[in-house]
């Protein structure tokens, strides 16, 4: 074979360009700047009302250094969390008119059926009295009717009493129709629910419940016993009643240090535990237009302790319609009486204040008796 006269190059295979792999790296790296950049300035993007802008620092500035559209510069504030007491003065006065005197006869939880029932009402002409109060639910927990609240059946607190056929029954008893039906219920001292709900319980700083002579605790500040409470309250104004009474809505008069299950920023006071669930209870009951009324705590009234019970006078009258005291005689419940007037703004001081006694003391209008057992009529004579 005849060879070139010209001299021999080795030529090696000429590589492709990889145009797509050009491309699909800048479409990357262009992602991955915004990115960077959304994130990074993310903090100077300022919102107005006729668009969004960039703000970003120095470049907003002028020659002359102040800021477009006539901003001025943020004005440097040490802020200081200051944590104060409640303040009710601003909460309006809504209870307390137009009540009717109510001179009632106490029931308490063990008698309220038809024939115990019975037992009282032959007594109340004797007391001039016009009302029943009937302890629905004790300081044991255990109430007497079959409730339909559902906390009541989740932890077994049913009784077995047809409440709602009991309250027809006296209805109808009362040819006049004058007889006044008051519920009375306990809130913060519930035995039964604070054993089988323990995360419903009032504790001691050690962790342990919280019992007293009086009973066993609960927080106020519980959802659980908010709703359970509001269930019962609901249900009884739904049966009939005329009123409902609350019993022990106050946190126990201690030097104890108590635990609470909440967790706030601020820190739990009994005042705004008893306060805030006093106003969440007679909100959940304004649709039924029932009077709901209170039981002060004796040992916090007379001796000025109600930072440690959590019973604010000045929010209670105004939103309770009556405020009950147990008392000995009449002339404590005088000093009783004069030491809440200045908190009741509505209605009249003789049927908003009641005293508790076993007499109905002279000059009152308003008052729950609790009849001596050697007053009362035997099973058979009632």
């Amino acid at each position: 074979m005849a060879r070139s006269n010209g001299p021999e190059v080795y030529r090696g295979r000429r590589k492709r360009l990889n145009v797509l792999g050009v491309v699909f790296g800048a479409l990357a790296a262009l992602i991955l700047l915004t990115v960077v950049l959304f994130f990074g300035l993310q903090k100077y993007i300022v919102f107005e009302h006729d668009g969004v802008r960039v703000a970003l620092p120095g470049a907003a500035a002028g020659e002359d250094g102040a800021l477009p559209n006539d901003e001025t510069a943020p004005e440097q504030v040490n802020a200081v969390l200051e944590i104060t007491d409640p303040d009710y003065s601003a909460v309006p006065a809504t209870a307390g008119e137009g009540l009717a005197n109510m001179a009632a006869v106490f029931v308490p939880a063990q008698d309220v059926s038809m024939s115990g029932v019975g037992r009282y009402m032959s007594v109340m002409s004797s007391y001039n009295a016009n009302a029943l109060v009937l302890e629905v639910k004790p300081v044991s927990g255990q109430l007497v009717w079959a409730s339909s609240s559902p906390t009541a059946a989740a932890y077994s607190l049913n009784g077995t009493l047809d409440l709602e056929a009991m309250v027809a029954a006296l209805r109808q008893q009362d040819e006049d129709d004058e007889l006044y039906l008051v519920a009375q219920l306990s809130c913060c001292i519930d035995g039964l629910l604070a054993e089988r709900c323990p995360s419903a319980a009032l504790r001691f700083a050690t962790g342990a419940a919280y019992a007293d002579s009086e009973g066993t605790w609960l927080d106020p500040y519980s959802a659980t016993v908010s709703a359970y409470l509001s269930e019962l309250c609901s249900e009884l104004a739904e049966m009939g009643f005329d009123e409902l009474l609350l019993k022990s809505l106050s946190l126990p008069i201690t030097e104890e240090a108590i635990g609470f299950s909440v967790e706030l920023s601020s820190t739990p006071t009994p005042e705004a535990a008893v306060c805030g669930l006093a106003v969440e209870l007679t909100n959940a009951l304004e649709a039924y237009a029932i009077p709901v009324s209170a039981i002060l705590d004796t040992t916090s009234l007379r001796s000025g302790l109600a930072d440690k019970s959590g019973q604010n006078l000045e929010l209670f009258g105004k939103v309770f319609d009556r405020l009950c005291s147990a008392t000995d005689s009449a002339w404590l419940s005088g000093v009783d009486r004069d030491s809440i007037d200045q908190y009741l703004t509505l209605g009249s001081l003789e049927t908003r204040y009641v005293p508790i006694m076993s007499y109905v003391p002279e000059g009152f209008t308003s008052c729950i008796v609790r009849v001596p057992d050697g007053v009362l009529p035997t099973g058979e004579e009632g």
